[in-house]
Order: C-alpha cells, then sequence, then structure tokens
C-alpha cells in the first residue's frame, strides 16, 4: 500500500467518525465537545490502523484525527441547519450514517477517493461559511 493510499484509508476512516459524531447536529459549546469527542475517537483508530495502512503510528494518528474533525464540524453544522428548518433531523441522521457506511466502502476499497470526499467536505462548510456571513451582512443592513 502507498503512503497516499494509506493516507486515504485512514482519512476516510477518521471522517466516517466524524461523520457519525456530527449526526447529532449540535452547536455551540456542545458542538465543540462533541468534536473534541470524535478527534479522540479518530486519533485512537488512526493509531490502532496505521499498521495496516503502512504509516506510523503518529502519521495515522494524525490523518484519523483530522478526517473526524473536519467531518463532524461539517456534517453537524449541515444538521443542525436541516433540523432547525424541518423540526426533526431524525431521518437525516439515518442519511448521513449511510453516507458514512459509503465513506468507509470507499476507504477500504478506493481510499485515493477519499481525498475527493474530504475536498467535497471542505467546500461545503466553506460555502455554508460564506451563505452564513452574506446572511448576517444583509441583516446588520437593515439595522
Amino acid at each position: 500500500m502507498s503512503f497516499l493510499e494509506g493516507a486515504g484509508l485512514e482519512l476516510g476512516i477518521g471522517i466516517a467518525v466524524g461523520m457519525l459524531a456530527g449526526t447529532t447536529g449540535t452547536h455551540g459549546s456542545a458542538r465543540g465537545r462533541m468534536t473534541l469527542l470524535a478527534a479522540a475517537i479518530g486519533l485512537i483508530v488512526g493509531f490502532l490502523l496505521s499498521g495496516s495502512a503502512d504509516l506510523s503510528g503518529p502519521l495515522g494518528a494524525l490523518f484519523g484525527l483530522l478526517g473526524a474533525v473536519v467531518g463532524c464540524v461539517v456534517v453537524s453544522d449541515v444538521v443542525s441547519g436541516a433540523g432547525r428548518r424541518e423540526g426533526g433531523s431524525g431521518a437525516l441522521g439515518f442519511l448521513v450514517s449511510l453516507a458514512a457506511l459509503i465513506v468507509v466502502a470507499l476507504a477500504l476499497l478506493l481510499p485515493v477517493l477519499t481525498l475527493l470526499i474530504v475536498v467535497a467536505l471542505v467546500w461545503l462548510g466553506a460555502a455554508r461559511h460564506r451563505r452564513a456571513q452574506r446572511k448576517h451582512a444583509g441583516l446588520r443592513v437593515l439595522r
């Protein structure tokens, strides 16, 4: 297994852990605590799987941690926003859990494609942040 494949495997598993933690849809300080929990789990899982990914222990742990943090922050933001609009996020949590299983399958079968998932998550998070900034800028004009 090459370095890129090993990194993709570790990132994919970390992202799936973060996505599962993000299905709670928390915001504020609760999101921070949930992100820390996902980061700790991603760190441990990344360290434990580093041997099968042909990476050193600390490097595997770092990739697992980064994937878990990115996955948790972006997914919890999406689930929280959907919960505010639609009232319930149970079905969305189920769909995100299925997506996390797909991410794990991709990480195991085609680990290089995990990098596309990372890019998609970063793009989604940045787009949501820009949209929120425009919304708040418009509200400031109304004062």
